[in-house]
């Protein structure tokens, strides 16, 4: 058993054996560390356990980072899109980096600087920053050598869905309204701190064939996209007055139910790396760090 590992164990105690299933989270030579899917973690004396295994990951962890990307590029949806080998140029009026960035995984069918060269006239054409979505790699090697700037990391989190749901009794959650489209209330609650959203965005956020929007009055709002086995958690917010209420949770439970009534088994969701807030929300959900990808900007768009 390693740290990180979703494991079975056969447990004996003073009321008979016990099963207990989780991530393991800790150990010692004497005792492990285990947190169920409830989020509650038990420690369990390593003499106690009769039978262990190693409980294989599910497929959304099994997924490799390439193809993740692609169905998270699906579920925010660039309002322009123009490829470049595997890789994807994306274009929306400048409303937020993930829509308005080259998506550079894969192969570029050119070499990376020559790549990059046609990113920057693309994004110059647009009158947009040239900027790239990357996952590690030589390109990033070559990005850093011609001047660009690393504008911060994000955490991509993935979960099976149904380990989400278990737990939550739906009985003990607040109702939450769901909507095809985004009304004058949820658009006033997301990203409320930042200010009026700018006209080009309330088309990203409804470009795609298969979401919908979550909202708790003005306090929490979120939205999911589901593509095929995939649902994507987008936008969670709450408002400042109404934190530490389990709104966040509970909109996004009723992100995800919806999102299994479309058919998806599987969930990812991308937070920015120093958010330990909505980190610590998403583990205690069932959600872990499937990969991490940075976004770069050309020194001539800053």
């Amino acid at each position: 058993m390693e740290v990180g590992e979703t494991v079975s164990l056969r447990v004996a105690t003073v009321a008979g054996p016990t099963e207990i299933v989780g991530v393991v989270v800790s150990r010692t030579a004497e005792a492990v560390v285990v947190r169920r899917r409830d989020g509650s973690t038990v420690e369990v004396a390593v003499a106690s356990v009769t039978a262990g295994r190693v409980v294989p990951p599910g497929p959304a962890r099994r997924i490799g980072a390439a193809e993740l990307e692609a169905i998270a590029a699906a579920g925010w949806r660039a309002l322009e899109t123009a490829p470049l080998g595997e890789w994807v140029r994306r274009a929306s009026g400048g409303f937020t980096a993930r829509a308005n960035s080259a998506l550079a995984v894969g192969d570029p069918g050119m070499p990376v600087d020559a790549a990059l060269d046609a990113v920057e006239t693309w994004y110059a054409e647009r009158s947009l920053p040239p900027r790239v979505q990357s996952i590690g790699g030589a390109v990033e090697e070559v990005l850093a050598a011609r001047g660009w700037h690393d504008t911060g990391r994000h955490d991509v989190m993935t979960a099976e869905i149904a380990h989400v749901l278990r737990p939550l009794a739906v009985s003990d959650l607040p109702l939450v309204r769901v909507d095809a489209a985004p009304d004058e209330h949820w658009v006033a609650a997301y990203r409320a701190a930042s200010g009026p959203l700018p006209a080009v965005a309330v088309e990203v956020l409804t470009n795609h064939p298969n979401a919908a929007f979550l909202s708790m009055g003005n306090e929490a709002v979120a939205r999911v996209a589901v593509d095929g086995r995939w649902a994507g958690l987008f936008a969670v917010e709450v408002a400042p007055a109404a934190r530490r209420q389990g709104l966040g949770r509970a909109v996004s439970a009723a992100a995800l139910r919806w999102a299994v009534q479309q058919g998806a088994r599987h969930a990812y969701l991308q937070a920015a790396g120093g958010n330990d807030a909505a980190r610590g929300l998403y583990e205690s959900l069932g959600f872990a760090i499937h990969h991490r990808y940075t976004h770069w900007v050309a020194s001539a768009g800053e």
